[in-house]
């Protein structure tokens, strides 16, 4: 293992987030901020208590989870993109350097943000509604899984890539409507019936529903059921970026 050359990837990584932190960290929080405004304080009163909690507390769990979930996909996918539009990424290729290394230097960067801006909005709505944790160990698994899921699925994009279009595309139609529709605003319980089991289909629900637990003890389906499913597709994603590096997909054009 080149330490030294892993540890540069990793300082490398970093540096380029938090260089231009005003557009890296800042903006989740921003939105956030807007989301606990108009939907916590301007619709707060209108909405009866979900589970016997606070409107305003319920939503905190899916913005924390949407920021870290944008944070840690927008970071490894613009990264590596970036390194191959440049070319850059040849020379990750022929430094003493194994694609294992070069996927962890990746997905540690992304996570590492993702964290921050996780903390920093639940710190920011800790200001606007206190709370305390109801079981730090799972909160914390659900902030690791979902950070280093999407990190992989980042990396995935970025390999598969050929244009700006297509590192979009993922967020745009994909992330971004299944965030929404992952029960960060309401209970998948007050759904019919029928809107309910396709809710189920949705990933990003059981990640969100699963830190719902950890920060205010509050659950829609089943933890453990939950765990697993992250689990399995945090592998999945790991596996893939690992195979396709191995290959070196659309890398050595």
């Amino acid at each position: 293992m080149n330490f030294i050359g892993f540890m540069t990837l990793i300082e490398r990584e970093v540096r380029r987030f938090l260089r231009v932190w005003q557009q890296t960290l800042i903006p989740p929080v921003i939105t956030s901020v807007l989301f606990i405004l108009i939907f916590g304080y301007s619709l707060s009163s209108r909405i009866t208590p979900v589970a016997g909690i606070s409107y305003l507390q319920f939503i905190i769990p899916g913005l924390v989870m949407m920021g870290m979930i944008m944070s840690a996909y927008n970071n490894s996918s613009s990264s590596l993109y970036i390194s191959k539009f440049q070319g850059n990424i040849q020379e990750y290729l022929v430094a003493p350097v194994s694609y294992w290394q070069i996927i962890l230097a990746l997905t540690i960067a992304a996570v590492l943000r993702a964290m921050i801006v996780g903390i920093s909005i639940l710190a920011v709505s800790y200001w606007f509604v206190p709370f305390s944790i109801h079981h730090l160990p799972i909160l914390l698994y659900f902030m690791l899984m979902a950070s280093l899921l999407f990190a992989f699925a980042g990396i995935a994009t970025g390999l598969w890539a050929s244009n700006w279009d297509n590192v979009n595309v993922f967020s745009t139609f994909i992330i971004t409507p299944l965030t929404y529709l992952g029960g960060i605003f309401y209970s998948i319980s007050s759904l019919p019936s029928f809107w309910s089991g396709v809710a189920r289909f949705n990933p990003i629900l059981y990640m969100v529903d699963g830190f719902r637990y950890g920060l205010i003890g509050v659950a829609d389906v089943s933890l453990v059921f939950s765990m697993v499913l992250v689990f399995i597709l945090t592998l999945f994603f790991f596996l893939l970026c690992v195979q396709w590096f191995r290959k070196g997909y659309k890398l050595r054009t």
